[in-house]
């Protein structure tokens, strides 16, 4: 029993290490912003690992792609393209662009543009029903219902989980992740 306690000490200690300690301030604005975009990536790969969707959703597609859609314009996109052919939970990881909220239907994880902001409520909405983690750095982005918003604090990104959206998503959020969430919204 101690053995497990303290592996799972570890890996609390071991994620915090990777989830919070990476600053993102540098001399020079593009670089902070192209660092800026490798971490959300990072991070969002992460996040997928510390997700469990419905057993009936993993079940039917264990032999499926693992796929994280961009909606609205982002340079985030290239970022991901960068990690695509990565696992996530057995299952190939696949980035596409999105155009439309119809093109949500077969991804696990979407990231929302901020461009997508007159469109949110519609975007959440097919999410929802779709079992699909949402992801942005919109200001706002949990409290509108959003699951996963980032936010920049002293110069490093952060996050806030919206636990209750999630669970109406029928997704589970690991105690692992929300441990280290910046602020948890039930």
């Amino acid at each position: 029993m101690a053995h497990h306690i303290i592996k799972y000490i570890l890996r609390i200690i071991l994620l915090a290490i990777v989830f919070l300690s990476i600053p993102i301030s540098y001399i020079y604005a593009s670089e902070s912003l192209t660092m800026e975009s490798k971490v959300k990536a990072a991070f969002i790969y992460n996040f997928a690992k510390f997700v469990d969707w419905p057993l009936a959703v993993s079940n039917d597609t264990q032999s499926q792609p693992f796929i994280i859609g961009v909606i609205g314009y982002n340079p985030l996109i290239e970022d991901l393209m960068s990690i695509e052919g990565k696992t996530i939970k057995g299952r190939k990881l696949i980035v596409r662009q999105l155009s439309n909220i119809r093109e949500m239907n077969n991804c696990q994880v979407v990231y929302i543009s901020a461009s997508e902001k007159d469109n949110l409520t519609g975007i959440l909405n097919a999410a929802k029903s779709n079992n699909i983690l949402t992801v942005s750095d919109m200001g706002n982005f949990v409290e509108n219902g959003g699951i996963i918003g980032f936010v920049k604090v002293e110069n490093k990104i952060r996050f806030d989980i919206n636990l209750k959206t999630a669970g109406e998503s029928h997704l589970k959020i690991r105690s692992d992740l929300l441990a280290l969430a910046r602020r948890i919204i039930n």
